[in-house]
């Protein structure tokens, strides 16, 4: 009983593991030390929390720099539009 209960927790911490280490997670780590992420840092001197300009700012900033990141990779970023299916 015990061994499988130290199993079953080895197999969950390694799925934990595993997921943190993806290349979109490693992106998402990554863009916040991307020079226009940290511009917006600098520049709002901590208002950018707040739903203006501001804030959207960072968001789209934080947004392209992952996708700058998950394009140096070669990996297209997640979802998206489908294609159109002609009838």
């Amino acid at each position: 009983m015990k061994l499988r209960f130290v199993v079953l927790l080895g197999v969950a911490l390694a799925a934990c593991d595993s997921v943190g280490n993806s290349p979109q997670a490693q992106c998402e780590r990554e863009a916040d030390k991307d020079p226009a992420v940290v511009e917006v840092y600098t520049r709002t001197n901590g208002m950018y929390t707040f739903p203006y300009t501001q804030r959207d700012d960072l968001i789209q900033a934080t947004r392209q720099a992952v996708m700058r990141c998950m394009r140096s990779k070669g990996l297209s970023p997640p979802g998206g539009v489908q294609p159109v299916v002609p009838r």
